[in-house]
């Protein structure tokens, strides 16, 4: 009897790992919403975070936590960053024109960005960034989504050294894949 009672708990408690499983995972499997930069005078998805570098610093992220709200109603799930941010290059610089809060709502409220960035005023130069920025060129794939995990034909590859541009490049998609593993093998991801 206390075999078969045991055996029951370790079913339900199977049952209901299996349905916890299949009601998260969809949520992890989300397309994140990407920020925007404006290149060669168009708009164009951006695969890289430069706003994220700020956030790495733990009095930062907790200025970000109190501006934005994002402890009190959490972000969705299209939106884990808790922000959208948009982006220009010109003048061989990188530029923040514009951030959101909550960025999978239509009404989302307007970041102030002065409070990250005192006695600036927009546009931004993003002097605190160096890194690689992926941008998306021509149409996305049929059927996908507008995510990171969209596929494109092909991408320009912006080297930013102190919000400078040093250097870019086209790739096309298998290239790109290649060069992800590479920083994710030295440990620079993207």
């Amino acid at each position: 009897m206390r075999a078969h009672a045991a055996l029951r708990r370790r079913v339900r408690a199977g049952w209901l790992a299996g349905l916890l499983l299949a009601v998260l995972a969809p949520a992890a499997a989300t397309e994140q919403i990407p920020d925007a930069i404006r290149i060669d005078g168009e708009q164009r998805p951006l695969y890289s975070e430069p706003f994220g570098m700020l956030l790495a610093v733990p009095a930062r992220w907790e200025q970000f936590r109190e501006a934005s709200g994002i402890a009190v109603r959490g972000p969705c799930t299209a939106n884990w960053r808790g922000y959208r941010a948009w982006w220009a290059l010109r003048d061989e610089r990188l530029w923040l024109e514009r951030m959101v809060y909550g960025a999978c709502n239509r009404d989302a409220p307007d970041a102030d960005l002065s409070l990250y960035f005192p006695g600036r005023s927009t546009p931004i130069a993003a002097d605190w960034y160096s890194g690689t920025l992926v941008v998306p060129l021509g149409e996305r794939g049929a059927n996908q989504h507008m995510g990171y995990s969209t596929q494109y034909p092909r991408y320009r590859l912006v080297e930013i050294v102190d919000g400078r541009v040093t250097a870019q490049r086209e790739i096309d998609h298998d290239q790109l894949m290649d060069w992800r593993s590479s920083q994710h093998r030295s440990g620079n991801t993207p």
